[in-house]
């Protein structure tokens, strides 16, 4: 059984960023914003007041999402008796900008980075082992997408209440930010889901993007309740015809 008490002292330990973190998240929190406002620098003309005005505002927005983002590696990284770190990926972030300049920011290829994780051996919570568990690994990395998704409903949820548009925008970022972070293949962190269980993959991939789908056109409880639905069917699906020795 877990000890509180230790997972608290972990989290006092090893939340705090790393210097090679901060900078890396300095640069991708700059380039996702300018990826993510770059349509609103002006509706007829080129507007460098209203860019500057946007491109802040998206720079707040995208600092939560990566926030949350970071706060759910950790987390359960450290539950799990791991040491969670931010991992710039340079190379991802200038393909996102290559594409928002040929697309005129019509298409988005976003990636936010993935993660580094260490065994914290001595300070394992729970049954010892002294290696890294494919399993494990996978539940690490998908609790970023599943944290973004879920904000993403609090921000559609404000948005219905509120009609301010700043939370449709929120919502928006949250969601391309947890979808192309469970694409399969390195170095995102999608191929450490799928490689821990392709079942456990299937069905949150599934859920993710039902939900998605589902939140522009509502908010509060339904579309993670059909994210759930879609999830199972999309799993069962797999079952039936992809992998059938179940």
């Amino acid at each position: 059984m877990y000890s509180w008490r230790n997972f608290v002292d972990k989290v006092k330990r090893y939340y705090p960023l790393e210097s090679f973190e901060k900078r890396g998240l300095v640069i991708a929190l700059l380039i996702l914003s300018f990826i993510f406002s770059f349509r609103d620098w002006g509706v007829e003309r080129f507007d460098v007041a209203m860019g500057v005005r946007n491109l802040i505002i998206t720079l707040i927005l995208v600092a939560i999402a990566m926030a949350v983002r970071e706060l759910a590696h950790r987390t359960i990284a450290i539950w799990l008796g791991y040491k969670s770190q931010y991992k710039l990926w340079l190379l991802g972030l200038v393909i996102g900008l290559v594409v928002a300049f040929v697309s005129n920011g019509y298409l988005f290829f976003i990636a936010p980075g993935t993660m580094i994780i260490t065994h914290l051996a001595v300070h394992r919570l729970g049954k010892a082992h002294y290696e890294l568990s494919y399993k494990h690994l996978g539940w690490i990395a998908m609790a970023g997408p599943i944290a973004n998704m879920l904000l993403a409903v609090v921000f559609k949820t404000l948005s219905v209440a509120t009609a301010i548009p700043v939370f449709e925008k929120a919502m928006i970022i949250n969601i391309w930010i947890a979808l192309f972070d469970m694409v399969p293949i390195p170095p995102f962190n999608g191929s450490r889901t799928f490689f821990g269980s392709r079942y456990v993959y299937v069905f949150v991939l599934g859920a993710l993007i039902g939900c998605a789908a589902m939140l522009f056109y509502m908010g509060g409880i339904l579309p993670i309740i059909g994210a759930l639905i879609l999830g199972a069917l999309v799993l069962l699906v797999f079952f039936a015809f992809v992998d059938k020795k179940w």
